[in-house]
């Protein structure tokens, strides 16, 4: 299934002062990058090396925290409205309740970490990490993110959302040399953690897997990854640990959202593409895979942080192991389960946009935009209806419909419910066929 995705080209900002905080609080989101886009500039923030350079921020005014990993350009806004994370003294934050100012209250007592891990073993974690590029599924722009190679064989660890409804996957390991074709081996959507393999390789290095467990609130840690998308040698930035357990609710412009729990919160200038990249502690230990990060202000008016969020290693590798082993209660083995339509958050023509359902006599349900294939097809599903339920499970929006369809597998029948446009309900028993892309 795709979701059919507005777009979002948000307008130049103002300049200072930064606009108010939004009354549900701060926004978070997992990152890659899509150059076409122009979102509004970030407050100035510390220079980043990496191996080339020694900079690693020349373009960030470019760019908003978003992530392009889903069909049709979704720009994930990902708001908190129930997160809540333990602080070393025992006090909980919720990131809804912003400060005057706007920004979020600190969690614990700790302050920015200065500390890095030495050069020598940045290059040895490096020569670990991938760059990943795609295309989207819908054709919309480009994604780009990280990986870690967890296998001399290739296989590699990174977020669910860098390769979700997307094509032609590459990377290239240390962001440099050949661009390996990149196939999906599983996934699981719910906790944003997805198994890739790059193909035609061996012998290769992987990273030094630690123990998450051991973390604790002031720890220093190096984030490493494919920040702003630009390539090349991995950047790299110090930061602190500032909670352990916090959870995040996301959501993006088509209407989707996932909450993710048990993550580790960073204070580290995360940027856009560094997800699926390594947060490596002063050992030398990855102990974390960032994936979120954290704006504030009015859509389109956003302003930068430093405060991010990462799985914690051990939790990414039980999911691992469970794609590898083909089952688990949230685990998908290669790509998406096709439906055959493409599904809209209002009532499709709204906003000036084809099909214009203005007409449409459909009560409830996902709405249907575009109808692109079987078994929707050849089911009868229209443009300007709406489905109501698929498998036995309501729905009532969009994300309803993206989530029910992340739990079936390719070739399952299921009993399909849907309400045309004059409000007459179908229902037919349809097998699922194979998307050209993971979601």
């Amino acid at each position: 299934m795709t979701n059919e995705m507005q777009d979002y080209l948000p307008p130049t900002p103002p300049p200072p002062p930064p606009p108010p905080a939004e009354p549900v609080g701060a926004s978070y989101s997992p990152w890659s990058f899509d150059p076409q886009w122009g979102p509004p500039s970030w407050p100035s923030t510390p220079q980043r090396p990496n191996g080339s350079s020694g900079l690693r921020r020349t373009a960030l005014a470019a760019f908003a925290i978003i992530c392009v990993g889903a069909g049709g350009g979704t720009a994930w806004a990902l708001t908190t409205t129930s997160a809540s994370t333990p602080s070393s003294n025992g006090s909980t934050l919720t990131p809804g309740n912003s400060n005057s100012t706007g920004n979020t209250p600190s969690i614990g007592s700790t302050n920015p970490s200065t500390g890095s891990i030495s050069a020598a073993t940045v290059a040895k974690i490096d020569s670990a990490l991938v760059d990943i590029t795609a295309d989207e599924a819908a054709g919309n722009g480009e994604v780009a993110g990280t990986g870690m190679i967890i296998s001399s064989n290739g296989l590699v660890l990174t977020n669910n959302h860098v390769i979700d409804d997307t094509i032609n996957i590459h990377a290239q390991i240390d962001g440099t040399g050949t661009n390996y074709t990149v196939k999906v081996i599983g996934y699981d959507a719910k906790d944003d953690v997805a198994l890739v393999q790059l193909q035609g390789v061996s012998n290769l290095p992987t990273v030094p897997i630690g123990n998450s467990s051991n973390v604790s609130v002031g720890d220093a840690i190096t984030v490493l990854g494919n920040a702003l998308g630009k390539g090349g040698t991995p950047a790299q930035v110090s930061g602190t640990i500032t909670g352990i357990g916090a959870q995040i609710t996301a959501s993006d412009d088509s209407g989707d959202n996932e909450t993710l729990t048990g993550m580790l919160q960073v204070s580290a200038a995360i940027e856009p593409g560094d997800s699926g990249g390594a947060e490596v502690d002063s050992s030398g230990q990855v102990i974390g895979m960032t994936t979120a990060g954290q704006t504030s202000g009015n859509p389109g008016q956003e302003t930068g942080s430093t405060t991010g969020f990462a799985i914690p290693i051990n939790k990414a590798m039980s999911i691992i192991s469970e794609i590898r082993a083909g089952s688990g209660t949230n685990i998908h083995i290669g790509n998406a389960a096709l439906l055959g339509v493409a599904v809209s958050v209002n009532q499709p023509g709204l906003d000036g946009s084809t099909p214009n359902c203005a007409t449409s006599e459909a009560t409830s349900g996902a709405w249907v935009s575009q109808v692109t294939g079987n078994p929707a097809a050849s089911a009868g599903v229209t443009v300007c209806g709406r489905i109501t339920s698929i498998g036995g499970t309501t729905i009532a929006n969009n994300n309803d419909l993206h989530n029910a369809m992340e739990s079936f597998q390719v070739g399952q029948s299921v009993n399909l419910t849907w309400m045309d446009a004059s409000a007459v309900s179908h229902s037919a028993t349809i097998t699922l066929g194979q998307a050209t892309f993971p979601d």
